[in-house]
């Protein structure tokens, strides 16, 4: 007989590789459970990338004694009863996989209180196991500890990257639900250290809270409001372009190629967090255990929401009114492989007006003059295999949030390989070189854009 029945221990590890990816994977379902318990207040505690711990504490409804067993068992949640529920889901969490998967590959200690009992209660479940459960005194809310995760799959630990990468994506899971709960207080400790103390704020603080007043003077704000629902957020007017941009679907983070894509086409790579409130039925989560991924009934009715949103909050286009005069200017012709070139003028300083073979080309002449010193840049990187570097005689302070520290740390080699220095004083950081030929406000422009062109955390 070659067909037989796999052990309950086997399916809990498939299953729990379904959900739980990365240390991230597992802070993101701790979080969205303490949510979901009505928490106004979340601590995060971090060790060793989460490779040796993830803690969340929260200050939520808690778990009562008949429930704290039935919370580790695979299948088993309060959020949902029929079919007709997976049509109408409002909380984060419905499947009830999170905490039996984690437990499978994990020390996993869970430690509540609800607020009308007098002691609390304690579960202690190692691989799968059932190891303790007891009494014992604690606030009202709730204690999730994480320990040595994959200790008993050593395969999957091999898969995990640095703790800096690991790092980046815990950041990245801890932003986007303190961006989505801007009412609540959030706080992260990575190794003892402090790295985010979020307190309750508007949506714009909290923005500002977690990527710098200068970040968000560069943000514009944006509403829309349909039949269907309403979409809100900020978009980049031009000076902040990044990959790592967020979206929102009814507060919950997810990844939407749909939505990507409209904005790609729309404003390009610049930043935007977007918030999508829709009804329920709209939209269906349960595409994967992991509910990142979601689909919509009618995306061409997302599309003509996300277009109305940009077109009635921003000036898409610039016109201008030039008359002929204007471009009576000196003119150059210049002779290239495809033909000749004409110049007939400049506009505003900014845009280079030229004529060749019956065709009339608007250049904006500051993005021809950076792809001219890319082109520099790219020439002496693949001669030399480094670009020289230009010492500063006053180190220009940077301004870095924690995800750009730990992505500055995976990058050090990358980035002074292409001129930049940097150094670290007692935690604060300095640009003290820069690539040869850039003057150091274009410099600190391109390093900027450079820590933000690391592969997406999201």
């Amino acid at each position: 007989m070659k067909i037989k029945p796999l052990s309950e221990e086997v399916i809990n590890k498939i299953a729990a590789g379904e959900v739980v990816e990365r240390p991230a994977s597992v802070l993101k379902e701790l979080i969205e459970n303490s949510l979901d318990a009505s928490a106004t207040s979340l601590e995060v505690y971090i060790e060793k990338a989460g490779k040796r711990l993830i803690c969340v504490v929260d200050n939520g409804e808690g778990i009562e004694k008949e429930d704290i067993l039935n919370a580790v068992k695979r299948h088993y949640t309060s959020k949902i009863r029929t079919e007709e529920d997976l049509y109408s889901i409002l909380s984060y969490g419905f499947r009830g996989e999170a905490l039996s998967s984690i437990s499978a590959v994990s020390k996993l200690t869970i430690t509540s209180r609800t607020k009308n009992d007098i002691y609390g209660n304690q579960v202690v479940v190692e691989g799968g196991n059932l190891i303790s459960l007891s009494q014992v005194g604690c606030p009202v809310g709730t204690k999730v500890e994480v320990k040595d995760l994959f200790y008993n799959v050593p395969a999957r630990q091999k898969f995990l990257k640095s703790e800096n990468t690991e790092n980046l994506h815990n950041v990245w899971v801890f932003i986007n639900y303190a961006l989505s709960n801007p009412e609540k207080h959030f706080k992260l400790v990575i190794d003892s250290k402090e790295t985010f103390n979020l307190y309750p704020s508007s949506l714009k603080e909290r923005v500002s809270q977690i990527y710098g007043k200068k970040y968000l003077e560069d943000l514009k704000f944006i509403e829309y409001e349909n039949y269907l629902g309403k979409v809100y957020g900020f978009v980049s007017l031009g000076n902040v372009k990044t990959r790592k941009s967020h979206i929102f679907i009814n507060k919950r983070p997810v990844k939407n190629a749909l939505i990507s894509s409209v904005m790609k086409k729309k404003i390009g790579d610049n930043f935007f967090i977007l918030f999508f409130e829709l009804p329920p039925y709209f939209i269906d989560v349960n595409v994967h255990p992991s509910k990142q991924e979601v689909k919509f009934r009618k995306e061409n009715v997302v599309v003509d929401l996300i277009e109305s949103a940009l077109k009635e909050n921003l000036n898409e286009f610039k016109t201008f009114v030039v008359s002929y005069q204007e471009l009576r200017q000196n003119t150059a012709q210049y002779q290239t492989k495809n033909g000749k070139f004409e110049i007939l003028g400049q506009i505003e300083d900014t845009f280079i007006v030229a004529y060749s073979e019956s065709h009339v080309y608007f250049i904006d002449q500051h993005v021809a003059n950076e792809r001219v010193m890319y082109e520099i840049l790219l020439n002496q990187l693949k001669e030399n295999k480094k670009i020289p570097s230009q010492r500063l005689l006053s180190p220009f302070k940077l301004h870095l949030s924690p995800s750009q520290v730990y992505t500055l740390n995976e990058m050090k080699e990358t980035i002074e390989r292409i001129g930049f220095v940097v150094e670290n004083k007692e935690d604060q950081y300095f640009l003290t070189a820069i690539p040869y030929n850039l003057e150091t406000s274009k410099a600190v422009e391109v390093f900027y854009e450079v820590l933000e062109s690391y592969p997406d955390t999201s």
